[in-house]
């Protein structure tokens, strides 16, 4: 099953959508691993008018062991930052990604060098700080409460993540790390 979300916003102008898809196959006794898309997501937050750096927090625990491949912040308009944390079960910390200078037309997926290995029961913490002020020039409207939603002057608040999951963990993995089906 393949899912794609693109997010329009009129801009007074027909447009074309130049959005493409490439896949490849292989045998399916070579597929040693399924890579899926998560995301740790808090969708109940809400931003104050004016407010120059507003936290807002979002967590998964691991119920398998993954191999974590990449990370994506996303925000919108008023991201100021965005930070990836792991808490592993011996209560060890790192800190997988920090993006200190979040830019809403710069969102990268930020790819390990090699996948890394997260051990079943780890805590994903995401925190996201937005910038609600005038001094935030692409802020449209500082003055506005701010809560979730899906156009560009609301906000989004989700720690995306993909990993591959062993196929021998489950014989067909679930469609999370967190084992939701």
């Amino acid at each position: 099953r393949l899912m794609f979300e693109m997010h329009y916003t009129p801009i007074g102008s027909p447009q074309v959508d130049r959005s493409a898809v490439a896949l490849v196959f292989i045998d399916e006794k070579d597929v040693t691993h399924e890579l899926r898309t998560a995301g740790a997501i808090n969708s109940r937050f809400v931003i104050p008018a004016h407010d120059p750096h507003h936290r807002v927090e979002s967590e998964d625990v691991l119920r398998y062991d993954v191999e974590m491949i990449s990370l994506y912040p996303h925000m919108h308009m008023r991201g100021k930052s965005f930070r990836y944390e792991v808490t592993y079960p011996d209560g060890k910390k790192e800190v997988l990604l920090d993006v200190p200078r979040f830019d809403f037309n710069w969102q990268n997926s930020y790819i390990f060098q090699a996948p890394k290995l997260i051990p079943r029961g780890s805590r994903l913490l995401c925190t996201a700080v937005y910038d609600n002020s005038a001094a935030n020039l692409a802020n449209p409207d500082p003055a506005r409460t701010i809560r979730w939603g899906q156009q560009t002057w609301d906000e989004m608040m989700i720690g995306y993540y993909d990993f591959g999951v062993p196929r021998k963990v489950t014989g067909k993995p679930t469609s999370s790390g967190r084992g939701t089906d």
